[in-house]
């Protein structure tokens, strides 16, 4: 191994855990100065400018097996170190004392071949036939490589913290009985209260009264079950037709009030306990995000914009650690919003919005191969794809959707996209899929926010285009679609 390569070894071991932090955070002249400091205790001289020592940084990353993790920045020249994986930098210093270089290593990256750097994956791996990996193998190989497969300890913090700041909420189970529904439909409705009218039913708290009024006239059983399940009430009006069987859309039907099909009134448990954080002060737990790990900043209060998304300077907004964009695709069908051409979504300045970060698009049937490509232009790479699993009022998945030309949709696609080296995303805590029920026409599940929010933290940056009114929350910044450039708050 070049005398270079094992004196900036040696550096890294020596000084790796505290060039990355305050005041050097990282900073690749600052590690030079250093570096050249280090050098000349040693009896050597280092004069060579940014650019030198950068590229020596990077042939020592490419022999060691990327044991500098480096992130992007606007200094030159335009990274910065954000961690030293001292494991892979003290395996590399014993590398030539097994053997491995048995041949020069060139000075420039073009010049390496694969057969002339020692991979410390072949080093660690089980099948591995030179004898110097056998002999290490039978020592202590297995277990550096058990340890390596273990979850790091942000990805531990980070899976318990999500559990400290998720709110947990009582599930109840639903009653199967259908007796039991239809004898509190009985007892609460009637055809003549209803009509036609879906808009003026009665809350949980009226329907209660109802039932505790009328208890007498209720079996034993009914009026018990109703305190501890949920009761889904049919809606039986004068248009209904019972034989016709359940609508598919439920309480999502766009034709509510003239649809013969059956609905249903939903009747939650009586004694329903209230959502807690196992910790009044979790929420402040460890959060990472961009910037420094664990400082805590307070979250801010929602913001929004309303105007034409298409001609809005993305530049003045910032940038943002996580994005949710859900495009008005224009899916050859009649919506009831308005919906933008492939073309004009494509041509969205996105990339103004991130230097890394996390983005989900959200994108129909038609139109994946089109997010991909677009994600692709805006400089992201694709790291998963989640899928929403849409459910009804009566928590069954839903057979029969509204779109999809050939096959019924029940589902809605996301792609995520990863842009630079968020090396401070939370990884790893949760699903890549959401079952949920349905609600207003393209309203997405409020999971999704929960899991954006544990993913980069609840006080980071976060942007929504394409948002809808419903969609305003804390820590988050919406764009709403509209033709007019409104503004409709300050943007600061």
């Amino acid at each position: 191994m070049p005398p270079e390569f094992s004196l900036l070894a040696e550096f890294f071991l020596i000084y790796g855990d505290g060039i990355v932090e305050r005041p050097w955070s990282g900073r690749i002249h600052t590690i030079n100065f250093v570096y050249s400091t280090f050098l000349s205790k040693h009896g050597q001289k280092w004069n060579e400018d940014l650019d030198v020592f950068y590229d020596l940084l990077q042939r020592f990353n490419y022999i060691s097996n990327d044991a500098l993790e480096f992130r992007t920045t606007f200094e030159r020249p335009g990274v910065e170190l954000v961690f030293v994986n001292r494991l892979k930098v003290e395996l590399m210093k014993k590398l030539p004392s097994m053997g491995v270089f048995t041949a020069p290593v060139p000075f420039t990256i073009k010049g390496f071949e694969p057969d002339w750097r020692a991979s410390l994956n072949d080093l660690l791996a089980p099948k591995a036939k030179s004898d110097w990996a056998l002999s290490l193998i039978d020592d202590d190989a297995q277990a550096i490589w058990d340890l390596l497969e273990q979850p790091t300890a942000t990805e531990v913090l980070a899976a318990e913290r999500a559990k400290l700041i998720t709110v947990k909420k009582a599930f109840y189970h639903a009653c199967d009985d259908t007796t039991h529904n239809q004898v509190l439909a009985k007892l609460c409705f009637n055809s003549r209260s209803l009509g036609h009218n879906f808009s003026e039913l009665p809350t949980n708290a009226k329907v209660r009264k109802i039932i505790n009024a009328n208890r007498t006239q209720l079996p034993k059983g009914v009026f018990n079950c109703q305190k501890h399940k949920v009761h889904y009430l049919p809606l039986i009006t004068n248009s209904t037709d019972v034989n016709l069987g359940n609508c598919s859309y439920l309480d999502t039907c766009h034709k509510l009030r003239s649809c013969r099909y059956v609905h249903f009134y939903t009747l939650n448990p009586s004694q329903q306990e209230e959502d807690h954080l196992p910790n009044p002060d979790s929420e402040l737990a460890i959060d990472y995000t961009i910037g420094v790990p664990g400082i805590v900043m307070p979250v801010l209060p929602p913001q929004w914009i309303c105007c034409d998304v298409r001609k809005l300077p993305f530049s003045v907004l910032g940038k943002f650690a996580a994005i949710i964009s859900d495009p008005a695709w224009d899916i050859h069908m009649s919506l009831p919003y308005a919906t933008c051409k492939d073309a004009e979504l494509l041509s969205l300045p996105m990339n103004e919005l991130q230097d890394e970060g996390v983005l989900f698009l959200w994108v129909t049937g038609r139109s994946i191969e089109i997010g991909r490509k677009a994600l692709a232009q805006w400089g992201y790479t694709i790291s998963d794809e989640m899928i929403w699993i849409k459910l009804n009022q009566l928590r069954r998945t839903i057979v029969t959707g509204r779109t999809g030309h050939w096959i019924n949709h029940s589902k809605e696609n996301l792609i995520v996209g990863i842009k630079g080296n968020p090396f401070w995303l939370n990884r790893k805590v949760d699903l890549d899929y959401i079952v949920s029920g349905t609600r207003e026409t393209s309203r997405k599940p409020d999971e999704l926010y929960d899991i954006v929010e544990r993913l980069v933290g609840k006080h980071a940056r976060k942007l929504e285009i394409f948002g809808r009114d419903h969609n305003i929350r804390d820590g988050w910044f919406s764009m709403f679609l509209r033709y007019s450039f409104v503004f409709h708050t300050s943007l600061y």
